[in-house]
């Protein structure tokens, strides 16, 4: 790494810059936007339609039947960002409740989202960190995996502060794109907007077989932020054969590590490794793996066979790595 040019940072959103909250927050902003999901329906379908459970009984079911389609649709076609209004529409189908036209799939999956402002927190060093990567020269850009965007999701961009840092046309977003990491296309959308070149920008993520996977592709230097859960339980093998971590290189101490969030353990498969949510990218685009597996095995393979070019725990740790932009 020593000699490399390093212009432009480009970082992950979801457990990069931002966390869930605690888990009962999750638990009601989610749970209130499957009511209002159900409510949705009832005003447009025949009472017939639906089974005859309460609104919570229902709405966890629509949740975890359109978690499951969305995985089923990446899984198959892993480069592209599914089309909400459409997963939707097969997941009411799937689920026997009936057809509904697209005009409605749209409206109720808009009805499931739940929004970033409201269910996430920065992490505490995110916009030190940032403010002093601009000041330090570097140009700054997002690419992000997301089912939800458009503009509420802009709002809540800005709404976080995040526009002081990235300017919008330096922001890729897999749902207004159509594409989705690790694909070579969503790097190329934000590099292209800050006219950098690959091997000069670095990508900072959580993900192992989105983030590290689509930034090694093209040649971007890969640094992998692990969730805090995750770190802890591959605390043994954390690092890859080729990997450096830079935290324990730089001797910093342990981050605060925020609560992980999970459903219901019902609702959870058996083959979700530790510290992973059911929407997670490395979870989605894993293989799908038979009840006797263990997921953190595979996790652990995951760490050496993708190979990170740096890991971090905490954001600031970027400040010890990038001191000015330009050669290392």
């Amino acid at each position: 790494m020593k000699g490399r040019i390093i212009r432009c940072v480009l970082f992950d959103l979801g457990d990069t810059l931002w966390y869930r909250k605690d888990p009962e927050t999750w638990r009601r902003l989610e749970f209130a936007a499957n009511c209002q999901a159900i409510a949705l329906l009832r005003t447009h379908l025949e009472s017939c339609s639906l089974p005859d459970q309460d609104d919570l009984t229902l709405g966890r079911s629509l949740r975890v039947a359109f978690d499951a389609q969305t995985r089923a649709r990446i899984r198959r076609d892993p480069s592209h960002e599914p089309d909400g209004a459409e997963v939707a529409m097969e997941t009411l189908a799937q689920l026997g409740w009936g057809q509904i036209d697209r005009q409605l799939g749209a409206a109720l999956f808009e009805a499931l989202r739940v929004r970033i402002i409201d269910s996430r927190l920065l992490y505490d060093d995110a916009l030190s960190t940032l403010a002093e990567l601009r000041r330090r020269g570097f140009l700054l850009g997002v690419v992000t995996n997301r089912l939800w965007g458009g503009p509420p999701f802009q709002e809540d961009l800005r709404a976080f502060g995040l526009f002081e840092y990235f300017a919008p046309a330096t922001i890729a977003i897999s749902a207004d794109l159509g594409v989705r990491k690790p694909d070579p296309a969503i790097f190329l959308h934000t590099l292209r907007a800050l006219n950098v070149s690959p091997s000069e920008a670095a990508m900072v993520g959580d993900s192992l077989r989105s983030d590290i996977v689509g930034a090694k592709r093209l040649g971007l230097l890969a640094i992998w932020k692990p969730k805090p859960r995750v770190r802890e339980a591959l605390q043994a093998r954390l690092v890859a054969p080729g990997a450096t971590s830079a935290s324990a290189s730089f001797g910093h101490p342990e981050p605060f590590s925020p609560p992980t969030v999970v459903s219901a353990a019902s609702d959870l498969p058996p083959d979700l490794p530790p510290g992973l949510h059911v929407t997670d990218d490395d979870y989605v685009l894993s293989t799908v793996q038979g009840p006797g597996s263990d997921p953190l095995a595979l996790l652990a393979s995951d760490v050496e066979e993708y190979k990170p070019d740096l890991m971090i725990e905490r954001l600031s740790d970027l400040l010890e790595i990038f001191p000015k932009a330009g050669v290392l």
